[in-house]
């Protein structure tokens, strides 16, 4: 597992494969408490950023899972974690990766 989740405070009962998955999303870091997972987005422009917003806003909505999340312009920060039980889980993985793949989909600025 790579440096940057050194550290990383689990939900219970979460999947063996999850720290494998986890070692997967180079662009994310662990959260100060370090029971989350962050990542900045960038975006060409402010209608890419809400574009990226509103696609995860609603997978978020269909998966029950939502993120604390901030928006300045092109810029999306988006922080993933579990509440019950704490810690990093699953659901935060497989939303990360969702990102992920919308904003390759979208296209991040060069």
């Amino acid at each position: 597992m790579g440096n940057q989740f050194a550290g990383v405070i689990f939900s219970a009962g979460q999947p063996s494969d999850l720290l494998q998955r986890l070692a997967k999303l180079s662009n994310w870091k662990l959260s100060p408490s370090s029971k989350g997972i962050s990542r900045q987005f960038t975006f060409p422009g402010f209608a890419s950023a809400w574009r990226f917003m509103s696609i995860v806003a609603d997978e978020a909505k269909s998966k029950r899972h939502h993120p604390s999340w901030h928006n300045l312009y092109s810029e999306v920060t988006i922080e993933w974690t579990t509440h019950k039980p704490e810690g990093l889980s699953i659901k935060d993985v497989e939303m990360a990766e969702f990102c992920d793949r919308t904003a390759d989909m979208i296209g991040l600025k060069n």
